[in-house]
C-alpha cells in the first residue's frame, strides 16, 4: 500500500461517520417533506393541465402555422409581381390632385365673413319696415271671438250616446 492509498483510506473512514449521519439526515428530512413534495407534484401537474390539452393540438397548430407562412409569402409575391406586371404595362394611374390646405380654407372662410359683413352694412344704419297694416293683419284674430268662427260641425261639440245594448251586462 502507498503512501496515496493510505491517505485515502484514512480521509473515507474521517469522513465515514459525517456522510452517514448526512444520509441519515437526508432520509429523514424527506420522509418529513414527503406530504409536502407530493402536493407540490400535484400543483406543478395541475398547472401543467392546460399545456398538456394544447400538446394534443400541436399538428394543427403546426398545419395553420405554415399555411400562414405561405399566405404571407403568397401574398408579398403577388404585391411585387402585380407592381411590377403595372409599372411595365403602364398602368399607373395618374397623381391625384392635391386638395385644400389649410392656409386655402382659411383664406376662403375670411372671404365668405367680409361678403357677409358687406351684405349687413346697408341694413344696419336702415329704418326698420314695419308697416301698420302688417300689424293690424296678424292681430286680427284677436279682435274676433272665439266662438265668432265658422259656423258648421266643426264648430259644434258631438255628444255621444249610450248604448243599450251592453246595459244588462
Amino acid at each position: 500500500m502507498g503512501f496515496a492509498s493510505g491517505i485515502k483510506l484514512f480521509l473515507y473512514y474521517l469522513c465515514l461517520p459525517i456522510i452517514l449521519l448526512l444520509g441519515w439526515t437526508l432520509h429523514a428530512l424527506a420522509f418529513v417533506a414527503a406530504p409536502f413534495l407530493h402536493l407540490l407534484r400535484i400543483f406543478l401537474h395541475g398547472c401543467s393541465l392546460p399545456f398538456r390539452f394544447l400538446a394534443r393540438f400541436e399538428t394543427l397548430y403546426i398545419f395553420f402555422g405554415v399555411a400562414c407562412l405561405i399566405g404571407v409569402v403568397t401574398g408579398v409575391a403577388l404585391h411585387y409581381s402585380s407592381g411590377f406586371v403595372s409599372s411595365v404595362l403602364k398602368l399607373d394611374q395618374a397623381p391625384a390632385t392635391p386638395g385644400r390646405t389649410l392656409a386655402n380654407y382659411r383664406a376662403e372662410k375670411q372671404k365668405k365673413q367680409a361678403a357677409k359683413v358687406k351684405m349687413t352694412m346697408p341694413l344696419i344704419g336702415a329704418p326698420p319696415k314695419i308697416d301698420g297694416a302688417l300689424k293690424e293683419e296678424y292681430s286680427d284674430w284677436l279682435r274676433h271671438g272665439k266662438g265668432q268662427g265658422k259656423k258648421g260641425l266643426l264648430s259644434t261639440t258631438i255628444l255621444e250616446e249610450d248604448d243599450s245594448s251592453e246595459a244588462g251586462f
